[in-house]
């Protein structure tokens, strides 16, 4: 922020320069606290860019504050703030919120994304943030601030509620001897509202909550935040208080987990401690299942649903945390230069992703490996063989996408040398004696299964090719024709994943979809057919059974990849069908418009060359 003069350049600028124990720490999905420090003081760094560039355009754009004060007081107060108090400031700024509405207010500024009000009630928010700065500094300051629906958010602090207000309007706010009033003139917010105990809730002011643990050592505060509008991953979200009761079990699992953590990975926990900030409460999904995100543009912050157990906490912190310190690292380095086609299967989603999505993901699943595998020997006997496969089977989803990555062009030297650590510790586990080979095969079916279907629903193979196998089936050819490459076409229908939950069942696990998938919300899924049932416990009647799923919804991706599969369990002459599951699909459907539906078993083992 410091500036040889108002809105004019600084002479010098920081340059960071990344010590390779700290990447090499990184590409290994490691990093303690001196890794995660750096990694906050580069961030900071980002954000003082990310404000300059923000008050800079904010001058250049005529009535771009609306009602509010001219640009220049803003500067003038935050420039003395951080003169002032200079780590209250840094920590102002690092707040994971305060990088969210830095992110948004640039894009609406370049019309690159959208409000729910006028553009002066997103940029205006940068007064909330000098009321802040300066009760933090100890500086008296009288300003104005938007409101939002009668609201108005103060960063780390909590939220003033006006009611009788416009839906957009603005209110005044002096800070003096270290207090903050909010509107004079009629609801007073202060200094009851942001000097009294985190999550306290007044008449007109709402308290951020926080959840408390022990981590390294040292006390370890969070927000839990549900009321500061800049706390989803881009446009705004109204407040949505939590109730006593929900706090209690938030604190409960937070507090465990990060027990569970210091027991098993002392120095994931204190990467957390150094790194965490803030976590925002989100609905789970309609089905249930645990949902987290995070953002390049928030720091040291994430979204959760709440987790059913400590567990499924842990794994949740190692998730987000693991796409925290890769988002600031590729803040400092290109790791990829891809187009951002969604083009790749990640093992974990049921999505075509980017390469740089692919990217994210594998990361996150390298930590998640770890975890288990730390987990794994400290888990209570009734939940052993469910860890195990986990275990084997995030080892080998992980090990999947890193080799997708590094097959492809576009990831560039700093990429590769990445990926190198990420191979590298994949290594440590790829013969792990501690998972039992029957559940080692359990994994890998799972995995496959995965694999196939998503071949299945996203893949479309070459028409031309499709209609000349079905003209060789029908005059009774052999299956010899190469079908050209399949090109992707989404499907958004929503999986089940029936026989992956089904083999959890089987192995005693709790249902945890938090732990299942990274797919995103997922409607309540039906339970598992006959079919599947057989397939998963190797019954040699599974292949007739899908096919009679088949006669009456012959196009059902799930049904056709459970075929494959147990043609593939029952017959080794037909796993070719595993390379190339869309082939059949689409066979079948060409075959279907030009005569009866044939039985698609026979056009399997056709296809596959064995009949």
């Amino acid at each position: 922020m410091q500036t040889d003069g108002r809105h004019e350049p600084a002479r010098t600028a920081a340059h960071h320069l990344i010590p390779s124990a700290h990447f090499d720490a990184l590409a290994a999905g490691r990093g303690g606290r001196d890794t995660v420090r750096f990694l906050r003081t580069t961030e900071y760094s980002r954000r003082l860019l990310l404000l300059r560039a923000l008050l800079d355009e904010i001058a250049e754009t005529p009535a771009a504050l609306g009602p509010l004060p001219s640009v220049d007081s803003a500067w003038d107060t935050l420039t003395t703030a951080q003169e002032r108090a200079p780590e209250a400031f840094r920590e102002l700024l690092l707040h994971p919120q305060t990088g969210v509405w830095l992110g948004h207010g640039l894009r609406r500024l370049r019309h690159t994304g959208w409000g729910d009000g006028p553009l002066w009630t997103d940029l205006g928010h940068l007064f909330a943030l000098c009321a802040v700065a300066a009760l933090r500094a100890g500086l008296p300051l009288r300003t104005t601030v938007p409101l939002r629906d009668g609201t108005a958010m103060f960063p780390t602090l909590g939220l003033a509620r006006l009611p009788g207000r416009p839906r957009w309007g603005t209110t005044e706010v002096t800070v003096a001897a270290g207090r903050l009033r909010v509107d004079p003139y009629g609801a007073c917010v202060g200094p009851a509202g942001p000097h009294a105990p985190p999550g306290v809730t007044a008449p007109g002011w709402q308290g951020l909550h926080r959840l408390h643990a022990y981590a390294a050592g040292r006390p370890l505060d969070v927000w839990l935040d549900d009321v500061d509008p800049y706390r989803d991953l881009s446009e705004p979200l109204p407040p949505n208080r939590l109730g006593p009761g929900e706090i209690a079990r938030w604190q409960d699992r937070f507090d465990r987990a990060l027990d569970l953590l210091e027991d098993t990975d002392p120095e994931m926990a204190a990467a957390l401690a150094e790194g965490l900030r803030s976590m925002t409460a989100v609905p789970p999904s309609s089905g249930g299942a645990v949902l987290s995100a995070s953002s390049g543009d928030a720091f040291g912050g994430m979204l959760s649903s709440l987790p059913p157990d400590a567990v499924t906490m842990a794994v949740t912190l190692v998730h987000e945390f693991q796409h925290t310190k890769l988002g600031a690292l590729l803040h400092l380095l290109t790791l990829e230069q891809d187009g951002g086609a969604e083009r790749h299967h990640a093992p974990w989603r049921d999505d075509p992703r980017p390469l740089s999505g692919l990217l994210q993901g594998a990361y996150a699943f390298l930590g998640i490996t770890d975890f288990w595998s730390r987990y794994l020997d400290r888990a209570p006997h009734a939940e052993r063989a469910a860890a195990e496969f986990e275990l084997a089977l995030r080892r080998r989803q992980t090990q999947e996408a890193v080799d997708t990555l590094a097959a492809d062009p576009a990831m560039t030297a700093h990429g590769h040398r990445f990926l190198a650590g990420m191979a590298a510790r994949l290594s440590s586990w790829t013969s792990d004696s501690r998972v039992r080979p029957g559940i080692d095969a359990l994994a890998e079916f799972a995995a496959t299964d995965h694999r196939t279907e998503w071949r299945v629903r996203h893949l479309a193979p070459a028409p031309d090719d499709v209609r000349a196998l079905a003209r060789a089936f029908t005059a009774g050819a052999p299956a010899g024709l190469r079908v050209a490459a399949s090109a992707v076409a989404p499907d958004l229908a929503r999986w089940s994943h029936a026989r992956t939950h089904l083999i959890r069942h089987l192995l005693g696990a709790d249902e945890r979809p938090g732990l299942s998938d990274d797919a995103g919300p997922t409607a309540a899924r039906p339970g598992p057919s006959d079919a599947d049932r057989a397939l998963v416990t190797g019954d040699p009647a599974a292949p007739e059974a899908y096919a009679r799923l088949l006669a009456a919804a012959p196009e059902a991706p799930e049904a056709w990849t459970g075929l494959v599969l147990a043609l593939a369990t029952t017959d080794p002459t037909t796993r070719p069908l595993l390379r190339r599951p869309e082939i059949l699909r689409a066979l079948h459907r060409e075959l279907r418009t030009t005569g009866p539906a044939p039985d698609p078993v026979r056009v399997a083992r056709w296809l596959a060359g064995s009949s």
